[in-house]
């Protein structure tokens, strides 16, 4: 929400966190859309599924000029108590999260936010572009909790945004850390996601500054995205009714506002998370005897965060996983590597699945207990245009 997501990347986060624009209403679309909706993310956990299958199976062994049975040998060497400590560290990173997802929506304690997180999560990971489902069942249990419109709204604009930016930079941190510590020869794959990190963090710190810092930059930027936009969903078939330049200034109004008082706690859950699972990362590969420089280690992982983006697969499964490639190119051994990576993708991806379930258990059980009961405003109702990165 990871996610993130994402995991923390939601997110979301990561974190999510989290694929592209929801253009509906996220509580219909919690609902199934009907018939021809559920068919759909049938179809698409299907063939997401059988995508990460043939990229795990096939693709990155060959890739890594390794084999299934050098991996499965290497997982082998994984014991219980190390196991356990890398679940005490995903949890840990995941209850950091619960800081970001409360101070970005006022009323909402640890634990409920934790269930969310979850829940989104588990949707999310388990069908490839699932964030827009993810979202849309968080927004739903928000509703649950009596959480009103207009309030989670805002918190899914702002865990989106930091989610993004946060994602988005750790393959820039990962640069200079690597020329600080006297790294000159970067591996290309680096090189190439380091590029597209700084193209996407330039636009959206241009974007979200632009909009923040005054209302008539949020006027003027709603308009050149109404213009870039608009043409693209005519182009999809999308719902063209939605002016551009009122979302801006809507983002503007209510986002400041939360911003302001809790921009503090919105940065530690999101740091906090992704710098956990940072370790994560780095016991992974040590757990198959992986021991690289801190900064060559960081580089790693941040081109796997950065590759959570790509919606191919359920939660980047067989996506991430091309980070290996990048370690190997640092030195180390192949099936290692790609093992490494896949306990990772375990840990960050694929137990949020469970969890998730869980979570949902956890949420129809406590609903009542976590309900806070906000008033709505006298012209709310259901957010459109939502974004659904996690």
């Amino acid at each position: 929400m990871t996610s993130t997501g994402s995991s923390a990347e939601q997110p979301a986060p990561e974190s999510a966190a989290r694929d592209s624009g929801a253009t509906s209403d996220p509580a219909g679309e919690a609902k199934g859309g009907g018939p021809l909706g559920i068919a759909k993310r049938v179809v698409q956990a299907v063939v997401g599924i059988g995508l990460a299958a043939f990229l795990l199976g096939w693709v990155l062994p060959w890739l890594t000029h390794t084999s299934w049975s050098e991996i499965l040998h290497e997982m082998a060497r994984l014991g219980w108590a190390k196991a356990l400590l890398l679940f005490a560290m995903m949890m840990a990173g995941l209850y950091c999260y619960t800081f970001t997802l409360s101070a970005s929506l006022p009323g909402l304690k640890h634990i409920p936010a934790l269930i969310v997180n979850l829940c989104g999560s588990g949707v999310s990971n388990s069908m490839p572009g699932g964030g827009a489902v993810g979202v849309a069942a968080q927004y739903a249990i928000f509703r649950s909790w009596g959480f009103s419109h207009r309030n989670i709204g805002t918190s899914l604009i702002i865990t989106s945004i930091w989610n993004l930016l946060v994602r988005a930079i750790l393959p820039l941190i990962a640069i200079v850390w690597l020329f600080a510590s006297g790294t000159t020869n970067l591996p290309h794959q680096l090189v190439i996601g380091v590029w597209g990190a700084v193209g996407v963090a330039t636009v959206m710190v241009g974007l979200a500054v632009g909009i923040l810092a005054s209302d008539k930059g949020a006027h003027a930027i709603g308009r050149g995205l109404d213009k870039v936009v608009r043409p693209v969903l005519r182009l999809f078939k999308r719902d063209t009714d939605q002016d551009i330049e009122a979302i801006a200034v809507d983002i503007r109004s209510r986002v400041i506002g939360v911003v302001r008082p809790g921009w503090q706690r919105l940065t530690f859950g999101i740091v906090g998370f992704l710098g956990i699972y940072f370790f994560l990362f780095r016991e992974c590969m040590l757990a198959f005897g992986i021991d690289l420089p801190w900064p060559q280690a960081f580089a790693c992982y941040a081109l796997s965060r950065l590759l959570t983006m790509v919606p191919l697969t359920p939660g980047g499964i067989g996506v991430t996983e091309l980070a290996a490639l990048l370690m190997i190119a640092f030195g180390a051994g192949h099936a290692a590597a790609l093992a490494s990576v896949v306990l990772f993708a375990v840990y960050s991806h694929i137990l949020e699945i469970p969890l998730g379930m869980l979570s949902a258990a956890a949420w129809a059980a406590t609903r009542k207990f976590y309900y806070v009961g906000q008033e709505e405003g006298p012209d709310e109702g259901p957010q459109r245009g939502i974004p659904a990165f996690h």
